[in-house]
């Protein structure tokens, strides 16, 4: 099983910084089928292959992923796209252009 970790950190107030990340969230279940619920300050989220949860602190974003082992071999693609996503988000481009 692989891992993804990222850590971002945000000047944008947890209001609008939840708000990109219900975007982002958005995103992954129109596109990827990734089912995903509010736990108090953490989104998680799960979809076939994998899981994880997105945690918003006052000042930072930090992800945490598992991958299956039919994913893992991807897990450099997925943490690119991931990566910079959440760069889209946390200037407040919109993250439905990009794929």
């Amino acid at each position: 099983m692989a891992t993804i970790h990222i850590k971002r950190k945000h000047h944008l107030g947890h209001d609008e910084a939840r708000k990109r990340l219900e975007e982002i969230a958005r995103e992954l279940k129109k596109k990827l089928n990734a089912d995903y619920a509010w736990k108090g300050n953490s989104l998680r989220f799960k979809r076939s292959g994998a899981s994880g949860r997105i945690d918003l602190g006052d000042d930072y974003i930090e992800i945490k992923i598992k991958l299956s082992m039919v994913l893992a071999p991807m897990k450099g693609k997925i943490e690119t796209t991931l990566k910079d996503k959440l760069n889209l988000a946390l200037r407040g481009d919109d993250v439905t252009k990009f794929t």
